[in-house]
């Protein structure tokens, strides 16, 4: 191999591998909990759910609340906790979306290799571009709440909020899956959760 074109390949080997990084990176929910103080989950053992969760406004029970409380499930069963009547913990759940408008910044990255001239001479190098794009993307939200029934009082809240693309639009359950689990393992009693695959990325 001629050394004159070394440094070219190195360039875009650099470059293909940085974008296949970049491309592989899935962007995880961001968790926010928050518990009642003086909360002692120790004295709570069975739960069941509200009997018309924001899920099922349309009067009748939606796959996705089927989704989302079959993942609440699995949750609660690797803690201890048993669904049962009268229950010690009532558990609510919301779904939102919301339209956003976000910036992405630079900087941008381009490549260039130029030949020329009698001698043969070549140059390669990069280019940074600072001005960002501006989309609008979907932002959901998944809400879950644990309710002391006796008192009626809200002792320990949980949500996930990331940015919804095709993929997880049409396909929900592996992004409801992986937002609950996400969410209780923040729970303040632990457990042995099932692992949950991460919703694959939609090509763009």
């Amino acid at each position: 191999m001629s050394m004159r074109k070394l440094p070219v390949r190195i360039g875009l080997l650099g470059i293909v591998a940085a974008v296949l990084a970049l491309s592989a990176c899935e962007t995880l929910p961001v968790i926010r909990t928050e518990m009642a103080p003086g909360t002692d989950f120790a004295g709570y053992h069975t739960y069941d759910y509200f009997d018309k969760p924001s899920t099922d406004r349309r009067g009748y029970t939606t796959i996705t609340t089927r989704t989302v409380e079959a993942a609440i499930d699995r949750e609660m069963t690797a803690r201890g906790f048993v669904r049962a009547q009268n229950p010690d913990l009532k558990i609510n759940f919301n779904i939102a979306k919301r339209d956003k408008v976000t910036t992405t910044p630079g900087p941008g990255i381009g490549y260039g290799v130029g030949f020329g001239g009698w001698r043969h001479g070549y140059g390669w190098g990069l280019g940074f571009d600072n001005r960002g794009d501006v989309e609008t993307v979907t932002e959901g939200t998944l809400t879950v709440d644990l309710v002391d029934r006796v008192k009626n009082e809200l002792v320990w809240s949980g949500s996930a909020v990331r940015t919804l693309n095709a993929k997880i639009l049409d396909q929900p359950r592996p992004a409801i899956d992986q937002a609950v689990n996400l969410i209780f393992a923040k729970f303040p009693v632990g457990g042995a959760p099932a692992a949950v695959a991460a919703p694959k990325s939609a090509a763009k």
